[in-house]
């Protein structure tokens, strides 16, 4: 078989083929001396059958799709979606990651690679999917106040905390690392396209450990779950039910060495059980930012406040908001039209305003501007 690219892009490929996981790979590699040889293998039934995690009733469908158009289709589709790809091989693979209970063996990334260096402190934030407003808030209050530390914010893009962790981040410009359970093509939830968009246009970063076209099915979650902890020094639960998957995240981050807070919630709330339940187990009660930046001695966040890029910002915020009546709604198509700033720009635009309690989104419909606001657009 003829090497067509590069030996490390090979590890995408068996990443595309079912059946194979990150174990698998890592062994394939180890056993036959490289990602191109370890190919190769995947054509040979035998030496499928003495790697240890690759079942044996799976090699006729590992064998069928390992193929060179199956090689192709990938490597259009990332080129397409602009999809960057780094391997447990490479440099610049979080260190952190390769600590972890079964490692990913690729992650694929949109966005800025920079925040995956290990100088930057990750701080993941989980939570309840349907949270209350008390939990809401607080998401929103903790991702926004801890972006005035050199920090990432880490999450899984999901409904609930996750989301409003983030949107408390970007307002303050934050930066964020979303972790997907699907490919970087697939947009889930769907509601979130604007959050992702806006993590994008704000210098943020996507990641995931599918292949593009990969849909977001059940299974995905518990393994993505295992990389927010993995990337971070410190895993905080907002608000977890009883019955939460972000127990799971901070059981497999604690098996990782990971620290644990959890934010108290009510003790006539059932959505707060989860919670009450990690601090019973040693878990550390977190009651405000301050208590992390004390604990870490986080560095405080150096903004370049002299530049024109401040004052075009600024510019920008005050005519969207202008334009933003009182009585009605306004489409985002009409801002555009209207401002001719790009779409990524103006989505990260409203979703600060609305941060700041300036506009109200109305679903479908667009934005209205809210009565009685201090219109100061910092």
């Amino acid at each position: 078989m003829e090497q067509l690219y590069e030996s490390n892009f090979y590890i995408c490929g068996m990443q595309h083929i079912p059946y194979l996981g990150a174990t698998a790979i890592r062994n394939l590699i180890e056993t036959y001396g490289g990602p191109f040889e370890a190919w190769c293998a995947l054509q040979d039934r035998n030496k499928l059958k003495a790697i240890v995690g690759i079942q044996p009733k799976k090699i006729p469908a590992i064998m069928k799709a390992a193929t060179q158009e199956s090689l192709a289709h990938l490597h259009n589709v990332l080129e397409k979606y602009h999809i960057t790809w780094i391997t447990y091989l490479d440099m610049l693979f979080p260190a952190r990651l390769q600590e972890i209970y079964n490692p990913p063996a690729v992650i694929f990334v949109r966005g800025n690679i920079d925040l995956l260096k290990d100088e930057t402190f990750k701080i993941a934030m989980v939570g309840a999917r349907h949270c209350s407003d008390y939990g809401r808030n607080v998401a929103r209050y903790l991702g926004r106040e801890l972006s005035n530390y050199d920090v990432a914010i880490v999450s899984g893009g999901a409904r609930g905390i996750d989301s409003h962790s983030h949107e408390g981040a970007l307002a303050n410009n934050g930066q964020v690392i979303i972790v997907l359970g699907c490919g970087l093509d697939i947009v889930y939830p769907p509601e979130n396209k604007q959050l992702f968009d806006a993590v994008i246009a704000n210098n943020g970063l996507l990641l995931s450990e599918y292949t593009p076209g990969t849909p977001p099915t059940g299974k995905h979650f518990p393994m993505r779950n295992r990389i927010i902890g993995g990337l971070s020094t410190v895993v905080i639960v907002v608000e977890a039910r009883a019955s939460s998957g972000s127990l799971i995240t901070a059981d497999m981050a604690n098996s990782d060495g990971r620290e644990i807070y959890v934010v108290p919630g009510s003790i006539l709330s059932s959505a707060a059980e989860g919670s009450h339940w990690l601090i019973r187990q040693g878990a550390h009660v977190l009651t405000k930012a301050q208590d992390l930046v004390e604990d870490y001695n986080l560095a405080i966040r150096l903004v370049d406040t002299k530049g024109n890029n401040v004052i075009s910002c600024k510019l920008e915020s005050e005519t969207v908001l202008d334009l933003i009546p009182l009585d009605t709604c306004i489409s985002v198509d009409k801002l555009i039209r209207k401002t001719g700033i790009p779409l990524q720009r103006i989505q990260s635009i409203l979703l600060d305003l609305e941060m700041k309690h300036l506009v109200e989104k109305v679903q479908s419909r667009g934005y209205i501007k809210i009565m009685g606001s201090e219109v100061i657009v910092h």
